[in-house]
This record gives structure tokens, C-alpha cells and sequence, in this order.
């Protein structure tokens, strides 16, 4: 089953639980998903689409949990966070994300600022979105300069 379908399954149960807050952002998060794919060639979205989607509302509610004072509204947008959360694979932990860069690194013919792209497209190809792109470039500059 993708996850849009998923996306879709939940919100139909969170609809007969009567579960407004799961509701309204699950519904929210299908429309902006379905756009993604609808726009790039009026297809269903993919699963890394709806992945990127679901980072984007994550990262908007990081934001607004950053200037929010209301306790209740920072309640639901923890919340939100919370349900966010579950739709993503587990990120990539930082020991992996170390090691995978300093055996790409090592496996190198020469070093220096000019393989950058392609020791971030090995960890693109064995990670995809799973894990913390900015991070993982600051060690990898690090990892070639070291």
C-alpha cells in the first residue's frame, strides 16, 4: 500500500472516530500531497513525494512551535508533530551516517573538497531521505579535509 493510500485509510478512520485534530491535518497533508503529483504530471504522488510533504509540515510546525506561546495551540501542534512523525521511516542514526562517510572516504582515490558530491550522492543512494542532509555535509567536508 503507498502512503498516500495510507494517508487516505487513516483519515476515513480518524473521520469515524470523530477525531477532528487527526482529521483536519490528515486531510490537509493529502491535498498538498496529491498536488505534488498532480502538478509534475498529473499522476499520483510517490512515496518520497509524500515523504517530502510530510518533512515540509514538520518543519512548518517546528517553526511555529518556535514563536508559539499558547499552550494549547503548542499542545496541538506537538500533537500534530506526533502523528507527523509516524508516516517517516526511521531516520538514519549519526554513528551510521558516520561510519557509512568514512568508509566512502577512505575508498576514495584522492581526497579534497572536489569529491563532496560524490561522497553526498553515495549517501543519497544508501539512504534517500533518511537522514540529516546538512548535518551529513558538514562531517563530510570534515571527512575530506581530515
Amino acid at each position: 500500500m503507498s502512503l498516500l493510500a495510507q494517508l487516505k485509510k487513516d483519515s476515513l478512520l480518524a473521520r469515524k472516530a470523530a477525531d477532528s485534530l487527526r482529521t483536519t491535518l490528515l486531510s490537509t497533508l493529502i491535498a498538498e500531497a496529491e498536488m505534488v503529483g498532480k502538478n509534475a504530471a498529473n499522476r499520483e504522488s510517490s512515496d518520497d513525494e509524500v515523504q517530502q510533504t510530510i518533512r515540509k509540515f514538520l518543519k512548518n510546525n517546528q517553526e511555529a512551535l518556535a514563536v508559539i506561546k499558547d499552550a494549547d495551540r503548542r499542545a496541538a501542534l506537538e500533537a500534530e508533530t506526533a502523528i507527523l512523525t509516524a508516516y517517516l521511516p526511521p531516520m538514519a542514526s549519526e554513528a551510521e551516517v558516520k561510519a557509512f562517510i568514512a568508509a566512502t572516504v577512505a575508498a576514495l582515490a584522492e581526497r579534497g573538497p572536489k569529491q563532496m558530491g560524490a561522497v553526498m550522492a553515495a549517501l543519497k543512494a544508501k539512504y534517500g531521505s533518511s537522514f540529516d542532509a546538512k548535518q551529513a555535509n558538514a562531517w563530510v567536508k570534515e571527512a575530506l579535509t581530515g
